[in-house]
């Protein structure tokens, strides 16, 4: 048999940078399933709370984050500096508008929270419609009621197939939990970037649970790591929450989110 010939090398090559495993990150005790899903439920609560904030709010948070997103660090190629400045200029000019904006809204919006999925559906609109003929009344009018009923009828009838599409997935209803908390993409995407960014691999919950999450190969847990780990949340959720029950059989307890940021959550003592 002939040898494999080895290509000439050219562009970026392979490293074991990003695929060994530190010495230091080895033996460490790695978190319980218990401990995560506790400081999961923390950090829900704190990402609705956060949601009760008005939109400017948001907007500077999300400048914060658009600012401290790529760090510091001199050694990154000259394509990722670009992108740092432009993600700086963007975060400034968001912060700047979100400011100004403040002087003009309330700090808490409306309805920040719909109970409907706890307490129960909200009134049919349908339903809220009362449809009333006189007995002198005329043919036209007759008629004018009946399609006004028609209407009525299609309505409750495209209702209860939204319904029944909601109750088919459970999917579906754990979004429609999460936005009845106000828990959405932006605040939840600030809340686990900034808080974990700035944590080294922590936010609220796991700081009560005592957990941390760390880069296997041993950097420093920084803001961009934190961002690529909250995309493996939204990752998740799309694989229809499989990718969160793996660390109930994985060896290393790593899930989607862990997978994709190339961490593992430790039990600190």
């Amino acid at each position: 048999m002939s040898a494999v010939s080895t290509p000439p090398a050219s562009g970026r090559l392979v490293s074991a940078d990003t695929l060994a495993v530190a010495p230091a990150v080895l033996g460490r005790p790695l978190a319980e399933p218990w401990r995560r899903l506790a400081a999961i439920a923390v950090d829900i609560v704190a990402v609705a709370a956060l949601s009760l904030l008005s939109a400017p709010c948001l907007g500077l948070a999300t400048g914060a984050l658009l600012l401290c997103l790529f760090g510091n660090s001199a050694q990154v190629p000259l394509a990722m500096k670009a992108v740092r400045t432009l993600c700086r200029a963007l975060g400034a000019i968001l912060a700047l508008v979100s400011v100004l904006a403040l002087g003009h809204v309330s700090l808490f919006r409306d309805q920040a929270l719909q109970l409907d999925v706890f307490t129960g559906r909200a009134p049919s609109a349908a339903m809220a419609n009362t449809l009333s003929v006189a007995p002198e009344a005329s043919s036209a009018e007759l008629r004018t009621a009946v399609a006004r009923l028609q209407e009525q009828v299609e309505s409750l009838k495209e209702e209860h197939r939204e319904m029944q599409k909601t109750r088919a997935s459970l999917v579906t209803q754990a979004r429609a939990v999460a936005n009845a908390l106000g828990v959405t993409f932006g605040w939840s995407g600030v809340y686990f970037t900034l808080c974990a960014g700035a944590l080294g691999g922590r936010t609220i919950g796991k700081l009560l649970l005592k957990t941390r999450a760390v880069k296997t190969n041993g950097l420093p847990f920084t803001c961009f790591d934190a961002f690529v780990r909250q995309g493996g949340y939204v990752a998740g959720v799309a694989m229809g929450l499989i990718g969160f029950l793996k660390l109930l059989w994985e060896p290393n307890r790593q899930t989607v989110e862990d997978r994709i940021a190339g961490t593992v959550v430790v039990r600190e003592s």
